[in-house]
């Protein structure tokens, strides 16, 4: 399997390792990639809502994104995969705010600016359903799946279909509810370590490191 990027320091090796270990029984990729939001993509929780124009300034949506996230997104594209982002963060936490930017707007507010303006990657539109789910439902994230799963016309109780469907998430609840329904997580039968390996820093790019190295694998 391909090494991460040189400037990964030698005392963060070990980490690394961990997580290519962990993502190295998935033979069988996933072709729904399902991330939560805040410290999945993000660093530090946004809460959902940004107050100021600082927290969606360019400089401060960069510093808070995880390394490799752009590349992972392009390799998804490249293979044709669909990508969700499920959050918690709703439009109704910035009611009754002057200035707020909350649910949707926040998420697609980081998309674009990491992205590119008019990038096509993450879209918060309802009519067509876009693939930014942003709501506090508190139920394991049931809502964003059934949301998932009739905006790609799948049938909920296919087996067959919900094993192509992964969830990064650092709530060991809501992997616990996805493994539940019998969708790929991380860590199999490890919903607390599933999560874990999710807020790490190095997630994204220890994803698209098993990605490349199934690629190389089939190419030999």
């Amino acid at each position: 399997m391909r090494e991460f990027a040189d400037n990964t320091s030698c005392a963060r090796r070990p980490l690394v390792d961990a997580l290519r270990s962990a993502l190295s029984p998935m033979t069988d990729l996933p072709s729904i990639y399902v991330f939560d939001f805040d410290q999945t993509i993000t660093h530090i929780h946004t809460g959902g809502c940004a107050m100021t124009e600082d927290e969606i300034g360019a400089d401060y949506i960069h510093s808070n994104i995880k390394g490799g996230f752009v590349e992972l997104m392009e390799c998804l594209q490249q293979r044709g995969d669909r990508v969700y982002i499920a959050t918690y963060g709703d439009d109704s936490f910035g009611r009754g705010f002057a200035g707020a930017t909350a649910g949707h707007a926040l998420v697609q507010r980081y998309m674009d600016t990491v992205l590119g303006t008019g990038q096509q990657y993450f879209v918060a539109s309802e009519d067509p359903p876009g693939n930014i789910i942003a709501r506090c439902s508190n139920d394991g994230k049931h809502y964003h799946l059934e949301c998932i799963l009739a905006r790609e016309g799948l049938d909920g109780n296919d087996l067959t279909v919900l094993r192509r469907i992964l969830l990064i998430d650092d709530d060991p609840f809501n992997v616990s509810y996805f493994a539940s329904r019998g969708c790929m997580t991380l860590v199999p039968d490890s919903p607390h370590d599933s999560a874990r390996m999710a807020a790490d820093p190095d997630i994204l790019r220890a994803i698209l490191d098993r990605l490349r190295g199934h690629a190389e694998a089939k190419a030999h």
